[in-house]
């Protein structure tokens, strides 16, 4: 299964386990979402942080 539909069905039980008091199905939720998590960050480049080394710092009294 892909990663995207792993993370969507892990937060779906999620959900479900929360609306009907199962928290073996939130617990079995959180895992399947941490499992589709970790397949994402193991197929990125390992090089990669997910940030930008190279852009400049905000500067000072500069609202974002």
């Amino acid at each position: 299964m892909n990663r995207l539909r792993e993370k969507a069905q892990g937060r779906t039980k999620q959900a479900v386990g929360q609306m009907v008091g199962d928290d073996q199905l939130v617990l079995e939720g959180k895992e399947q979402e941490r499992l589709a998590e970790k397949e994402r960050s193991t197929s990125e480049e390992p090089a990669s942080s997910g940030r930008d080394d190279h852009a400049s710092p905000p500067k000072p009294g500069s609202s974002r």
